[in-house]
């Protein structure tokens, strides 16, 4: 993602980060957790940060830095992946409408992504190679030497 991003701080076990949307107006804590939900696979939680470590992921801050923002959560995306290179990253909009904002952010940036990341979509419960025509549940990521297809051609097997 070519956008600028936010500074952003992570816990030690790099599962929550923390960064500020800034505007003239006013600025807003905002939380990035990763939370285990299978054996490879972690769930993306990311909002506006309340007490604590809770956050709500269905505000709409309407801060005028959407797009900071979201490069600011790409980049916690490649460091948590970093950070755990052999899991995936699992991720849906709180509502349709953001579930589709995140698709138009991957559609955008896919083909930077496409050597280093694989992307799939979740269709009816299934994962599917990502495409921007695809109406989407939700999305995986994961570093492409660690999908199922590479671990396997490593192998010499497929």
């Amino acid at each position: 993602m070519k956008e600028k991003f936010y500074q952003f701080r992570a816990s030690e076990d790099y599962l929550f980060y923390y960064f500020e949307s800034r505007s003239e107006e006013r600025t807003i804590p905002k939380a990035v957790q990763f939370e285990k939900i299978g054996a490879d696979i972690y769930n993306l939680g990311f909002g506006d940060l309340h007490e604590g470590h809770d956050f709500n992921d269905v505000v709409t801050s309407n801060n005028g830095d959407m797009r900071k923002v979201m490069a600011t959560v790409v980049q916690i995306v490649i460091v948590f992946l970093g950070a755990y290179p052999n899991q995936q990253v699992y991720f849906a909009g709180s509502s349709p409408s953001r579930t589709r904002l995140y698709r138009a952010i991957l559609s955008r940036e896919a083909e930077h992504w496409s050597e280093v990341f694989d992307i799939k979509g979740i269709v009816k419960g299934k994962p599917e190679p990502f495409q921007s025509s695809m109406h989407c549940e939700a999305f995986l990521i994961s570093h492409i030497e660690n999908t199922y297809e590479a671990r396997s051609q490593q192998k010499g097997h497929l």
